[in-house]
């Protein structure tokens, strides 16, 4: 499992969607979005397919963090950048619930997954605070790998 980093997202991202997340019930609804878009402008490769159920993975799992656990409102946006990379940014207005790096001997029995499992299925994990918003991020490679 990687770690947990500080650190704003890059100066060349794109942003691609954005999505505004009231409820856990808008979920399911964000994700179907999120792996029709990127079946539409990746391709069918089973590769990109797979990096997109991967997305949509970490996003269900970052959202419902921030739902959870931070202030509404709750962004979801899905960028791009330059270097061949896809970035998932869930914000929320907590500021001061910063997230933290989940220790070996955490229970898994009663939630603190999510974290764990972003972090181990993406290229990285990143997180910062811009003015009254905290941001976390994830990377993905555009197609397939890791």
């Amino acid at each position: 499992m990687s770690p947990l980093r500080m650190l704003a997202l890059p100066a060349h991202t794109r942003t691609e969607v954005i999505w505004r997340l009231e409820s856990d019930k808008g979920l399911r609804s964000i994700r179907e979005d999120l792996l029709h878009h990127l079946a539409s402008t990746r391709g069918e490769d089973p590769a990109a397919i797979t990096t997109a159920q991967t997305i949509g993975l970490v996003m269900t799992e970052l959202a419902g963090n921030a739902l959870r656990h931070g202030k509404p409102p709750v962004l979801v946006r899905l960028l791009s950048d330059d270097d061949c990379h896809l970035l998932l940014d869930v914000s929320d207005r907590a500021i001061d619930r910063i997230p933290r790096q989940p220790g070996p001997q955490q229970s898994l029995s009663a939630g603190g997954r999510g974290l764990r499992i972003a972090l181990s299925v993406a290229q990285a994990v990143c997180w910062y605070v811009d003015g009254d918003v905290k941001h976390v991020w994830a990377t993905f490679p555009r197609q397939g790998g890791r």
